[in-house]
């Protein structure tokens, strides 16, 4: 029983960490608005974008340094780990060409806890 507890344990742990880390890989469409001009943002910046988390945000920067500035959006796709799927995902949110207007629209995990509360206290007041 113990070699299977262990075997069940690794098991469990190593399913939670493959979501906590998948969860982690930049924001939804939903969840972000505006604008990023992959030749002026930041890392911190592109890392908003979907898909996108900050290790890729870095390959755009250096690929950026190394190589000069996109000359379109496609461009993005010659990045090590921006591929048609990830590139279809954040199409609509990049340009190459004016002020970075990007904003999170994701609401912080402490507000929704806040609000959820709230919400319960006044449905017992209602009640």
């Amino acid at each position: 029983m113990g070699k299977a507890y262990k075997f069940l344990c690794t098991v469990v742990f190593l399913v939670m960490v493959g979501f906590v880390f998948q969860s982690h890989n930049g924001l939804s469409a939903a969840e972000i608005e505006g604008k990023v001009n992959i030749n002026t943002a930041t890392e911190k910046q592109i890392a908003i974008l979907p898909g996108v988390g900050p290790k890729l945000a870095s390959e755009v920067v250096n690929y950026r340094k190394t190589n000069g500035d996109f000359k379109e959006i496609e461009d993005i796709k010659k990045v090590n780990g921006v591929g048609d799927k990830k590139f279809e995902k954040m199409k609509n949110f990049i340009a190459i060409e004016g002020d970075t207007t990007i904003t999170s629209t994701k609401v912080a995990k402490n507000e929704k806890v806040k609000k959820r509360r709230n919400e319960v206290i006044q449905r017992r007041i209602i009640i």
